[in-house]
């Protein structure tokens, strides 16, 4: 009988998809490293799609690693290849539906408040004297505002406003306006928040991230440590996670100045290396288990070759 074959897609393929591939291949599991931007809708096939690599065939599995930037044509079609491959009955972590509620910051923030999850307050519109009038009104309350592009990542083009004349500033990506209020740390000038991966319902790994700065993103330079977490959080990653229909994901939540835990972001895209750094724990093993359970019946364990 043929080993299972995986497709792990991203754009670029590095650290992330060597531990995917290494993971995978204590499983017996094959992988092909693809690209959704390289990927054909050919209705000449019998399922429709052509998948690099695979000669026509289908993939076992799917796990998404990245998906490049794009226009929303290009993104629509990668989107496709996905909602159709989880329409062929191919397991997908994480499927198009996770990834289209989580991609969109204003998605994720409406799935998180209509299922009653802590969030920061946000507004998102199109308008600029509305978003000008919104901002106006926090301001006058004593509040700060961060503007974050739609679809932004790792902390990139995040800008913290306390005055009309700072909003007057200000262009936001793609003409469209998403403003949070701004959390003040739990320790005023000690900037920290957690990570908490999810996977399959469970949290496997968390870590605090610490930073000199108010962006406290990995990618930006927070110092990343292993850290235990409570029963609050844990059960707030989980239903975050289950907000955005996301078979795993990496949660952030912050602690606000009266103690609560928040939300702040569930990415269904994660990287992880930092969390792996910070934790020792192997989160592509977690990730290839949960995968390796959606295509065989039998207790993936015992068949692991150490």
């Amino acid at each position: 009988m043929a080993s299972p074959n995986i497709v792990i897609f991203n754009d670029t393929h590095g650290w992330h998809s060597r531990q995917l591939v290494d993971a995978l291949a204590r499983y017996d599991i094959k992988c092909t490293l693809a690209d959704l931007a390289d990927c054909t809708i050919d209705l000449d096939t019998p399922n429709g799609l052509v998948i690099p690599g695979l000669n026509g065939t289908l993939p076992d599995g799917v796990i998404v690693r990245g998906i490049a930037p794009g226009t929303l044509e290009q993104i629509t079609l990668r989107m496709d290849i996905l909602h159709t491959l989880a329409e062929l009955n191919v397991p997908v972590l994480n499927t198009a539906k996770a990834i289209e509620h989580t991609v969109d910051k204003a998605r994720t923030s409406l799935r998180l408040h209509l299922a009653g999850i802590n969030t920061p307050k946000t507004w998102a519109c199109e308008n600029n004297s509305k978003a000008r009038s919104i901002a106006e009104k926090q301001f006058t309350q004593g509040h700060t505002l961060v503007l974050k592009p739609l679809f932004g990542c790792q902390g990139k083009g995040i800008e913290k406003i306390t005055t009309l004349a700072e909003f007057e500033q200000q262009t936001p990506v793609g003409d469209a306006f998403y403003l949070q209020q701004y959390i003040e740390p739990f320790i005023p000038n000690q900037w920290q928040d957690w990570r908490l991966m999810v996977i399959d319902g469970q949290v496997i790994a968390a870590m605090s991230r610490h930073s000199k700065h108010w962006i406290t993103n990995f990618a930006q330079g927070a110092d990343c440590l292993a850290t235990t977490i409570n029963d609050d959080m844990t059960a707030l990653a989980i239903n975050a996670t289950r907000a955005v229909d996301a078979a795993y994901a990496g949660v952030d939540i912050i602690r606000t100045q009266d103690g609560d835990y928040t939300v702040l972001e569930v990415n269904s895209v994660p990287a992880w290396k930092g969390l792996h750094q910070a934790t020792g724990i192997d989160i592509a093993d977690q990730l290839a288990q949960a995968i390796v359970r959606r295509i065989t019946p039998s207790n993936i364990t015992e068949h692991a070759q150490h």
